[in-house]
Formats: structure tokens, C-alpha cells, sequence
């Protein structure tokens, strides 16, 4: 497909940059995203829901040419098999082993929930006892007072904060944009965001994206944040879950 559609919207970034999901999140993080997001109990999802939010992230991330890995799309074919079996159950359908399919996704879930969060645990421990030691000077200490206790947001945090600047940006039918070649590399725009977040300024994510730039350019800044986070060289924090999300400057 022309990736100078009527509609304005990149259908490719390759030739851009590309960045690989695997230094981030993968197809659970993403789950537990969307269960928490939608205030979901773990032992009781809703699969037609769940699969069809997890569906329009996968499209979302592929849109912006994410490298996407072939777990995800393993997580795809079995929340598919599970919401067909919820719609439509087949008279021949062996429903144990849908229950032990269902049960087995449920454990994964409460599994991985469980040693994320220890693990976040000892991260703050690692910090604390970092600051303790004077080894290094806390990363995020510039940050607004208000904001007292601070969470890492995650990739998926970050693709719900930009999906909801796209939507709310481009509501208005763009069919008559008109495409230009613009000359926006994502090494630019990481150069740009360092030097706004220079001297300990915060800058709010959604701020990143004015008005005026274009869908190309916005998605280019959207990359841009993403491997600047991947290089430890920005931080992206939350004073709490789906809370607005700052950027701050990391110590080298």
C-alpha cells in the first residue's frame, strides 16, 4: 500500500527506525495492562473484550512498525480460540480443554503479576539503598514535589497516552491532508527531547505533540521517546497507574 495514503497515515516507518519490542514489554505485560486499565479481575476476564482490546493494540503497534515479536501474535491465536469458544461452542467441542486452556492463561497471568511486582520491589529496594550508599544521585529527584511517590511507565502506558493523542487529535476526518515530504528522522527528535529535558526540566508526555505537527512528525517523537528510555538515557514516570506520564532526564 502507498504510504502516502488520502488518509495521511504512515503505513510504514522502516525506513525510518525501527524498534524492538523485546528490549521492553511482551504479550503479558500487555494483558495485565489492559486487565488493570479496565479494572478487570485476573480469575474472571471478559476474553471477547479482552481479545478485542489486545487486537486494536497489536494493530496500533504495527501501524507504527514497532518490531512486534511472534509472541505476541502466539497471545493473539489463543485469545481468538478462547472467544470463539465463548461465542460459539461447537457441539463437538471438548470444554475441559477449553477450561484448561482458560485456566492455564489465568495462571500464567497471576504468575507473572506476582514476580513483576516482586521485582519491582527490589528495584525500589536497589534505588533506596543506592541513594543510601551516595553512589548516585536519584535519577528523578528533580521531579515536582507533589509527585512523591513515582512508578516506571511502561511501554504500554505509553502507547495508551499517545493512541489517546492520536484519537483525540485526528477525530476530525483528514481526508483532504495534504501530504508533504517532510524531512523528521527520529535522531533529530532525540536530540530535540534531550534538550528540552536539560538543566532537570520534566516535560508532560502529552505536551510532546503540538497541534500543528503532523501525524508523521508526531509518530517520529512517539520513536524518538521510546529508544531514548531503551538507551536509559530519559526516564518516563507516573505518580501513579494510568496517571499522566512525565519525562525526565536520566544521570549518565
Amino acid at each position: 500500500m502507498d504510504p502516502t495514503a488520502s488518509t495521511g497515515t504512515p503505513q510504514s516507518l522502516k525506513p525510518i527506525y525501527a524498534i524492538k519490542l523485546a528490549v521492553f514489554e511482551g504479550p503479558l505485560d500487555l494483558l495485565l495492562h489492559l486487565i488493570q486499565k479496565n479494572e478487570m479481575a485476573i480469575t474472571d476476564i471478559p476474553i471477547a473484550e479482552i481479545t478485542e482490546q489486545y487486537l486494536e493494540y497489536l494493530n496500533f503497534m504495527e501501524m507504527l512498525d514497532l518490531d512486534v515479536a511472534s509472541e505476541f501474535l502466539v497471545m493473539s491465536v489463543t485469545l481468538l480460540h478462547l472467544k470463539s469458544q465463548s461465542i460459539l461452542p461447537s457441539p463437538n467441542s471438548d470444554e475441559s480443554r477449553t477450561s484448561k486452556d482458560r485456566a492455564e492463561l489465568v495462571r500464567q497471568l497471576l504468575e507473572y503479576k506476582q514476580f513483576k511486582e516482586a521485582a519491582q520491589t527490589l528495584d525500589y529496594y536497589a534505588t533506596n539503598r543506592e541513594k543510601l550508599y551516595g553512589r548516585n544521585v536519584d535519577p528523578y529527584a528533580d521531579v515536582e514535589p507533589l509527585r512523591e511517590v513515582q512508578i516506571k511507565a511502561t511501554l504500554f502506558d505509553l502507547l495508551s497516552a499517545f493512541k489517546s493523542v492520536t484519537e483525540r487529535e485526528f477525530a476530525v476526518d483528514d481526508y483532504y491532508e495534504e501530504i508533504q515530504e517532510e524531512q523528521i528522522t527520529v535522531e533529530e527528535k532525540m536530540e530535540f527531547l534531550e534538550r528540552r529535558l536539560n538543566d532537570g526540566e520534566q516535560v508532560r508526555f502529552d505536551e510532546l505533540f503540538s497541534e500543528f505537527a503532523s501525524k508523521l512528525e508526531r509518530i517520529v517523537t512517539f520513536l524518538a521517546t521510546l529508544e531514548l528510555i531503551r538507551l536509559q538515557r530519559i526516564g518516563a514516570i507516573q505518580s501513579g497507574h494510568f496517571d499522566n506520564i512525565y519525562l525526565v532526564k536520566r544521570d549518565a
